[in-house]
């Protein structure tokens, strides 16, 4: 079902279910250049036991964006307020790449709310201010769609885009239909984000995942992040890229309900 919410003066796309009001809800929250049908695959995984919330950051799939540049904080106030117009108390945030940054940024802001993390694909600091500038002007000067191939081949694991060509190909779309403005918003967050000094203070059991082959947060850089935080553990899929919830999604949500009922004291 369609559903938006106008938060911080623009609209938020979502779908948020819910089985159980005493359980914590996973919050799912998407890489740069895509949207939460990412994650369906793997909330079909999960079944009818789980609450989720699922939704498009400010700038991607469905949700607005005036245009101007972002940060991290400003992507974590989107969710907080989100979560509070849905009554939703307690989360347990599932960030892929810039949304692993957006869910300790959450945890930083709001740790009352949090009860375990979920960080995939990601990092406290995700590549280098020079390299962003550099995909930043790439997409001014020539448009999102001309770096496209080079973004995607970067997404998977080798042998994807043949054995699964209905998902690469959603993939392609999502992240064509992704507006320049809101792609660059996102770069520009993400070349100024550093968490890392703040990695220790995370006091939640976090479960910090890597995909084998993923060029863009590659395994050593999750588990250097891993390292700095005091309650994580280290899980790397193998042979998988950058987006594991399209690529193993049954591994990927196996891992994550082994991880919560581990901690189920919390969950249950």
């Amino acid at each position: 079902m369609l559903k938006t919410i106008k938060i911080n003066d623009h609209y938020i796309h979502y779908e948020h279910y819910e089985s159980d009001p005493k359980k914590a809800t996973l919050v799912f929250i998407n890489s740069l250049g895509t949207d939460h049908r990412i994650w369906s695959h793997v909330v079909s995984q999960l079944g009818q036991a789980s609450n989720y919330l699922k939704y498009d950051k400010r700038g991607h799939g469905l949700s607005g964006h005036s245009g101007q540049s972002l940060s991290i904080s400003n992507y974590a106030d989107d969710l907080i307020a989100l979560v509070s117009s849905l009554s939703i108390k307690r989360v347990i945030p599932v960030g892929l790449s810039i949304g692993g940054l957006i869910a300790q940024e959450l945890y930083r802001k709001r740790r009352d709310l949090v009860d375990k993390l979920i960080l995939t694909n990601t990092a406290t600091a995700i590549g280098s201010k020079d390299s962003w500038t550099q995909r930043i002007e790439a997409v001014q000067h020539n448009g999102l769609a001309s770096i496209s191939d080079l973004i995607l081949s970067k997404w998977f694991g080798s042998g994807f885009a043949h054995h699964y060509p209905d998902r690469f190909a959603l993939a392609k779309g999502i992240l064509l239909q992704t507006p320049d403005t809101g792609y660059l918003a996102a770069c520009h967050a993400l070349a100024n984000a550093d968490l890392t000094a703040f990695a220790p203070n995370i006091k939640v059991p976090t479960l910090c995942m890597a995909g084998g082959e993923d060029q863009a947060t590659p395994p050593g850089i999750v588990a250097a992040m891993a390292n700095l935080i005091p309650e994580s553990e280290f899980y790397e899929l193998s042979g998988v890229g950058h987006i594991p919830c399209l690529e193993a999604e049954k591994e990927f949500t196996q891992t994550v309900l082994k991880f919560l009922s581990k901690h189920e004291e919390n969950y249950l």
